[in-house]
């Protein structure tokens, strides 16, 4: 079925960016691929479904792409670096609605089952990549990326968000292997954040578990708590000890040391004496909010062009934080990255998106492990805006998963079955 292969080469061209890097292939094959697959299934949709079309959400996609196109003409940003900037912020909007209004069950259920495979294959591509090169941010994020570190940490967090919600409403250990063994993905990542991020994630879980579903606190239940708990400690503990950084040995297997941890977070998040490229997070944070709300209202307010910090060689700016503002690591942020190029206007109409889809799966909130895990995902998606990246932003890998769920939690409204939603269960 041609439909089918189309669906299934968008999520290998997302999927398999790093095998593309690693061989040296031109990045046009999947930088245009990607929106161009996108854009040739949304089309055979409009085409195939007429005014039967449904368009969920459009007033978002419609008021934000609006507010982007004015403020790159405002500033007067390139179409092609302005073009970039949609891709990374619509894309997955565009396949949503292709999936929403897919009819046939058999196309979505080998969709969703090629999307399993493509995310179990990140397990033995990582261990490949550390009996090749070893514990390293860079060289191969699974199949994902060879040099995009952030990607480390919150893949995995995505994924074991997904496996301990359905570890909690299923009870299998399976889950738990699974859930050990993404883990492990972000160890050879050399990934500090999941010291804290998974285990809050857990915590995070395991809290709207217990406050959604109202069960009775039976001795299964209260198993399943402890679980959790015990699961945080010993992630926290293994990746103390095995991360280089976190341990007073410098060693893949040293002491842990919660007080040697605290100073290393305390040091490492502090930005005295550092130059302005290499400020911290938080600095960077409170420096570019100021930066935005002392500049000259159009800007505030729009921001300095949408497009404006793409990188790339057709790209006729540098388009990197560092050379564009002076700031490199504290400004990776997804808030930021927005604010300096949609402004305050902008980046509220985007924030507010993703606190509706919070707001609405709440409220039709079913007994459901993707239900659950959807409105973790999009806490998710807010800590990592604020506080970490933008790679939930720009990849696909993760923002489109995320849309794919809510295509399936939605689906299963729609028809009253827990059928799609199903389908996400190994």
């Amino acid at each position: 079925m041609l439909k089918l292969a189309f669906h299934n080469l968008y999520w290998t061209l997302i999927f398999m960016t790093g095998i593309f890097q690693l061989l040296g292939i031109n990045s046009g094959i999947y930088k245009i691929g990607i929106p161009f697959v996108s854009g040739v299934l949304f089309i055979y949709t409009f085409v195939s479904k007429g005014n039967q079309l449904k368009y969920p959400f459009v007033w978002w996609f419609v008021g934000f792409t609006g507010l982007a196109v004015i403020s790159s003409f405002v500033n007067k940003i390139d179409t092609f670096s302005l073009l970039y900037f949609l891709v990374y912020t619509s894309l997955s909007y565009l396949y949503f609605i292709v999936l929403i209004n897919e009819n046939s069950i058999l196309v979505i259920s080998k969709v969703i089952s090629f999307i399993k495979l493509l995310i179990a294959i990140q397990i033995p591509a990582v261990i490949i990549k550390f009996f090749l090169i070893g514990q390293s941010e860079h060289g191969g994020i699974g199949t994902l990326s060879i040099n995009a570190g952030s990607v480390s940490a919150i893949f995995p967090l995505f994924v074991i968000t997904i496996l301990f919600s359905l570890y909690l409403f299923e009870n299998k250990r399976k889950y738990l292997i699974y859930i050990i063994c993404f883990c492990i993905l972000g160890v050879i990542g050399s990934k500090r954040a999941i010291l804290i991020f998974i285990p809050l994630v857990l915590i995070i879980c395991g809290f709207l578990f217990v406050k959604l579903e109202r069960r009775v606190y039976s001795g299964k239940f209260i198993s399943k708590v402890l679980v959790a708990c015990l699961m945080g400690a010993g992630i926290f503990y293994f990746t103390a000890k095995t991360n280089k950084t976190l341990n007073p040995e410098q060693s893949n297997w040293g002491s842990f040391d919660l007080n040697y941890i605290a100073n290393y977070v305390n040091n490492y998040t502090s930005s005295e004496g550092r130059d302005k490229s290499e400020m911290r997070r938080k600095d960077g944070l409170i420096y570019f909010i100021n930066y935005t709300l002392n500049a000259d209202s159009h800007k505030m307010l729009l921001g300095d062009g949408a497009g404006k910090l793409i990188e790339s060689k057709y790209n006729p700016r540098e388009g990197s934080m560092e050379n564009e503002y002076g700031v490199r690591y504290g400004g990776r942020m997804t808030l930021v990255w927005l604010l300096l190029q949609v402004g305050i206007l902008g980046t509220i109409v985007f924030l507010l998106f993703y606190l509706r889809l919070f707001s609405l799966i709440l409220k039709k909130y079913r007994s459901n492990p993707v239900d659950l895990s959807f409105l973790v995902l999009t806490i998710v998606f807010f800590i990592d805006t604020v506080s970490y990246s933008n790679v939930f932003l720009r990849y696909e890998y993760l923002k489109g998963l995320y849309f794919v769920l809510l295509a399936l939690i939605l689906l299963d409204h729609k028809y009253a079955t827990t059928y799609f939603t199903d389908l996400v269960s190994p």
